[in-house]
């Protein structure tokens, strides 16, 4: 991979519209192959590239030379699926803590019958993007509004309520 250009790097560092889409598209590529390389899922891989593109935005301006900002980009995109599966083992462990606490002793299940319905939801929940996933964690196990949602998200709230129907829909539809 050749080193951006100087001109492009120098206009990105400012925060030039025209250059931050040249870097986007320069990126795009050959980093969401290493992501996908890794996660496997187009859709949770894209998710990812923004999120690490978001992060380049946000540091542009400390960014001192364009000699080694390949090596930074693939790092944070490296740390970025590194905390998506800590984040998949986390909301695992969470949902499978939230639905045992939430299963009601009058419709005692066994542990064969649990673990099937456990293993249900995860598959299920493994359907949904990344964006949604945060959505129902959020929502479902932070009890956050609708509008916090949103702003911690960077979302708008029509989004949010988006994210939930689908969501929820697709729940239904591979739980039934």
């Amino acid at each position: 991979m050749s080193p951006l250009d100087k001109t492009i790097f120098e206009a990105f560092r400012n925060g030039e519209k025209q250059a931050i889409d040249a870097v986007y598209t320069y990126y795009k590529a050959p980093v969401m192959r290493f992501i996908v390389s890794m996660v496997k899922d187009s859709n949770d891989s894209e998710s990812i590239f923004h999120e690490v593109i978001m992060k380049i935005i946000r540091r542009r301006e400390k960014l001192c030379t364009d000699e080694g900002i390949n090596a930074y980009v693939f790092t944070i995109a490296k740390n970025e699926v590194i905390d998506y599966f800590k984040k998949l083992k986390k909301d695992r462990e969470r949902i499978e803590d939230f639905y045992k606490n939430r299963i009601d002793t009058q419709y005692a299940m066994s542990s064969s019958e649990e673990e099937e319905v456990f293993t249900n939801l995860e598959h299920a929940l493994e359907g949904l993007s990344v964006q949604r996933k945060k959505v129902i964690e959020l929502s479902y196990f932070q009890n956050l509004s609708y509008q916090e949602i949103a702003e911690q998200l960077m979302i708008s709230k029509n989004t949010v309520k988006n994210h939930l129907i689908k969501a929820k829909m697709m729940l239904r539809e591979q739980m039934a």
